[in-house]
């Protein structure tokens, strides 16, 4: 037990570095997916340890709920267009009740390439500014898989850029 501990350790330390441990999924697409109550195939596809360059639209009906910096949660009704700041993690609708996924940003300092922002989506239409709207939710994380009675639940942890090659 203390060797897998060792190893695992070590491996989130060449991780860290910003050596490649493994190949780098990437995972991109919009929320709600096209399938209901199915969650995107690039999600599904996710597996424990898995290094991943994310990198999500959500549209308002599948707006995340926010844990932020000082402990209180929100879900957003509205959002002022940029990123948004004090962001702790997220909760994402993946679109399944199979499958779960929150997501722990990380620092500016550390990770900037990770975070959630606001952004102009002229798809989506209607009568206010903020009705123009969807959430991004972009970065390097690394996977945590966990099962749970009848569903998976994919924990993400913040990654520097350049485990995902970025900034190199």
């Amino acid at each position: 037990m203390v060797k897998r501990l060792v190893m695992a350790a070590l491996g989130l330390g060449v991780l860290a570095s910003g050596a490649f441990a493994q190949d780098v999924k990437t995972v991109a697409g919009d929320l709600p997916g096209e399938a209901e109550f199915e969650a995107l195939a690039g999600l599904e596809g996710l597996a424990d340890r898995d290094v991943v360059l994310l990198d999500l639209n959500m549209l308002p009906l599948a707006w995340p709920s926010v844990e932020q910096a000082d402990g209180t949660y929100t879900t957003p009704q509205t959002c002022e267009f940029g990123m948004l700041d004090d962001v702790k993690s997220i909760s994402v609708p993946t679109g399944s009740n199979h499958l779960l996924m929150d997501v722990t940003i990380g620092d500016a300092v550390h990770h900037p390439a990770n975070g959630l922002s606001c952004e102009y989506s002229p798809i989506n239409g209607g009568e206010a500014p903020q009705d123009w709207a969807r959430m991004r939710l972009s970065g390097c994380y690394i996977v945590r898989d966990v099962s749970i009675p009848t569903a998976r639940q994919l924990v993400l942890n913040p990654l520097p850029g350049s485990a995902c090659g970025l900034y190199e």
